[in-house]
């Protein structure tokens, strides 16, 4: 740290490189939209407020941690090399001068512009993890509870690893130099390492939920998509901490590379929608794609180029995004059947886009980063011992949160009232019902089966109602719209000859001739069965 002489004004190149920083933490705004649309839209209509609300509800919340110590235990000085100090807690660093500097090997930028940049990262991987985590089946209050453990000895001692000088796994402190430019480790794998272990812990979704499950906003997925492509380039570019002609190099790599693996996963997905047709006299085969599959690949790429970023963007390197890009968007497609492996519900794929995506750039970075921002590059630099570099980093990361999010969820579900899932006796049922071989499990949950008179489960009720009616009192994103029909017998007429067909001349129809005008039925837009 740094303070000016003056403290009203700046320097020309420090007043240029501030301006470029405000209007990179302004795009971060829509990465938090774009992810709350993203993740609204994917789930289904009973659950969809919620999930859109959950980024910004949890907002406040992590701006104060971030404000009383969180940016203080990422990046304030201490003895120790796995978490800072209270040096700069509640920033009282700042009474020093307002115009104090924070000091990189990449740039120079004002202190408070750096507490405001790095704490909507901090606000974007908590709208990355927690959505997910809920998945339609958990509760709020809990997951609050967990938040605070999460902030404080997860993502806080993760975070000073990596970018803090004394952080045990930083290139400034060049022990073990673990190159990751805006975040592979520390936002990615963080995430999908949390949203595994608790899904893990709160189990599988009620079947009855997964029947002819329909996504709520096709739209949201779209614009969400968008929006969070647009903020990304800020949040990558913005890690250069100043404004050069190469942080429009780390522009353009972010974009390609996004782009780059939409189109391959949307050709694996476009492969894979091989769907028989039959007409009156061929058989016809027939392949459609998705726009939720584009915008999945799009999000790995983003993905995938974070922890490069700056390390492999120069006049030359542009080919770099496309590799990162295609190898990005196999691997996260691929990994999405992993959950089926291991048997773990992750709703939305948080690990398989955020935390094996993670991995995969992280050690494509170490493959192919350059010597640049103080770093000795990769293998293509001829630093072959980087690569496994990046495997400590990735490894120590992914075992550290899974382990401490596994122990505090156990915790924190043995506390009266603060049971994670919202149906606590789901799991315990399911194993019962396991251990018996009695049962088929799968028709024990099936939306058909009819629960026997005298036997009730009010907690499946309301986890089946969902989480906007169990955590919101029942604010819906939007309801449905019903148009009405009356019942004519007119509408019964025989197709042949244009009178009333026996159907319509039976008694009760003729009873219904009477009645017709206050007969009416009601039915859904769209199509849509009733939930």
């Amino acid at each position: 740290m740094t303070t000016l002489d003056d403290d009203t004004s700046l320097p020309t190149e420090l007043a240029v490189n501030s301006l470029y920083m405000i209007f990179c933490t302004s795009l971060l705004f829509f990465c938090i939209i774009g992810i709350s649309m993203f993740y609204s839209g994917l789930t289904q209509r009973r659950s969809s407020f919620l999930q859109l609300a959950l980024p910004t509800i949890l907002l406040p919340f992590i701006f104060i941690e971030w404000y009383i110590w969180g940016y203080s235990l990422c990046y304030s000085s201490s003895s120790n090399e796995y978490i800072g100090s209270l040096n700069f807690a509640v920033l009282r660093h700042l009474k020093e001068g307002a115009t104090m500097v924070y000091s990189t090997p990449r740039g120079e930028i004002l202190s408070i512009n750096h507490f405001l940049f790095t704490g909507l990262f901090k606000v974007i991987c908590v709208g990355f993890t927690f959505p997910g985590c809920l998945g339609e089946r958990g509760r709020f209050k809990p997951m609050l509870l967990f938040l605070f453990f999460w902030c404080t000895l997860i993502y806080n001692p993760v975070t000073y690893w990596f970018w803090n000088r004394n952080g045990w796994l930083s290139t400034e402190l060049n022990k073990l130099p673990v190159l990751d430019f805006a975040g592979g480790n520390c936002i990615h794998i963080v995430s999908g390492f949390t949203a595994l272990a608790y899904s893990y812990i709160l189990g599988p979704r009620n079947n009855k939920i997964l029947y002819n499950y329909k996504t709520s906003n096709n739209g949201f997925i779209l614009i969400g998509s968008f929006f969070v492509n647009f903020g990304w380039i800020g949040f990558i570019a913005g890690c250069d901490y100043k404004f050069s002609t190469y942080s429009i190099f780390i522009m353009v790599n972010t974009i390609l590379c996004s782009c780059v693996s939409g189109v391959v996963w949307l050709a694996i997905d476009y492969y894979y929608s091989l769907t028989p047709l039959d007409d009156s006299q061929n058989h016809v085969d027939r392949r459609k794609i998705s726009v939720v599959s584009l915008c999945s690949g799009m999000m790995v790429g983003l993905v995938v180029i974070t922890p490069a970023g700056g390390y492999i963007s120069s006049p030359t390197g542009f080919w770099k995004s496309i590799v990162f890009g295609v190898i990005g968007g196999i691997s996260g497609n691929l990994a999405t059947r992993l959950k089926f492996f291991f048997n773990i519900d992750d709703a939305f794929d948080i690990f398989a886009i955020h935390g094996v995506t993670g991995w995969v750039g992280s050690i494509l970075t170490g493959i192919f980063a350059e010597q640049s921002y103080g770093s000795k590059g990769g293998w293509v630099s001829r630093n072959f011992l980087q690569i496994c570099y990046q495997l400590l980093g990735c490894t120590m990361t992914s075992v550290y949160v899974f382990v401490l999010t596994i122990l505090f969820l156990y915790l924190i579900d043995l506390i009266p009232g603060c049971h994670l899932r919202i149906d606590k006796q789901f799991n315990k049922r399911i194993r019962q019902l396991n251990d018996d071989r009695e049962l088929d499990i799968e028709l024990s949950m099936s939306p058909t089966n009819v629960r026997p008179k005298n036997v009730g489960n009010e907690q499946e009720d309301l986890e089946l109602n969902g989480a906007d009616q169990y955590e919101l009192n029942g604010e819906y994103m939007m309801d449905y719209m019903e148009f009405i029909k009356v019942i004519k017998p007119e509408d019964y007429l025989d197709e042949l000859s244009g009178k009333p067909s026996d159907y319509v001349t039976h008694p009760f129809m003729l009873d219904l001739r009477q009645l017709s005008q206050q007969t009416q039925v009601s039915q859904p837009s769209q199509g849509r069965k009733q939930e």
